[in-house]
């Protein structure tokens, strides 16, 4: 009795391989996906309320534009005001408010574009650092004077106030005294950009 041998054809084992190769990846990529449901499930329960909507619009800002420019907060300087009017203005304010100007300095040279970095501290964040000391990588308080590619001059500052974002059991007087250095640097940035010197 003779047996025929069949040739199996290259090209069906290869489609048989990638076949099996998909199929054991969706697998993966399933079994993955559910782990991170289950975990994400656990862990939002940690977030404040205001994360979901906070964590959306950071999420819009990225595509938007970049990461960086999503955690910063900005405003031009206004017409007629000079750099060296806004600087003025800027440290005047914050002397007034008891916000000590620390360090100013410039890393730019003559053929790139304007950048001026003014570091502030203020007094009484010992109860910031108790509660999280991570929050020294946020010390000094930085907010930059820049030439954006159109020659407009604007002053940005790190968002302070989403430091308080998805932590659920952050003390109330933190919070408060997150919210008033946001509020200072703010305030500050105004009165340069206006060049109001009072």
């Amino acid at each position: 009795m003779q047996y025929v041998k069949f040739k199996i054809n290259p090209i069906y084992s290869l489609l048989d391989s990638i076949k099996n190769f998909l199929a054991g990846l969706g697998f993966l990529l399933l079994a993955g996906l559910m782990c991170l449901y289950f975990y994400g499930y656990q862990v939002s329960d940690s977030f404040n309320n205001e994360f979901a909507s906070f964590f959306g619009k950071f999420v819009k800002q990225v595509l938007k534009k970049d990461v960086a420019s999503a955690m910063v907060i900005k405003i031009e300087l206004k017409s007629g005001v000079t750099i060296k009017q806004a600087s003025s203005a800027m440290k005047n304010y914050a002397n007034k408010i008891n916000v000590e100007l620390v360090n100013t300095y410039s890393p730019y040279k003559e053929d790139h574009r304007f950048v001026k970095i003014f570091e502030f501290s203020k007094v009484g964040i010992t109860s910031l650092l108790i509660h999280n000391p991570d929050f020294a990588a946020y010390l000094p308080y930085r907010i930059i004077m820049y030439e954006d590619n159109n020659k407009q001059i604007w002053i940005a500052v790190l968002d302070v106030g989403s430091l308080l974002q998805g932590n659920k059991n952050i003390d109330p007087d933190v919070k408060m005294q997150v919210l008033k250095i946001q509020e200072s640097l703010l305030k500050i940035m105004n009165f340069g950009a206006y060049g109001i010197e009072n």
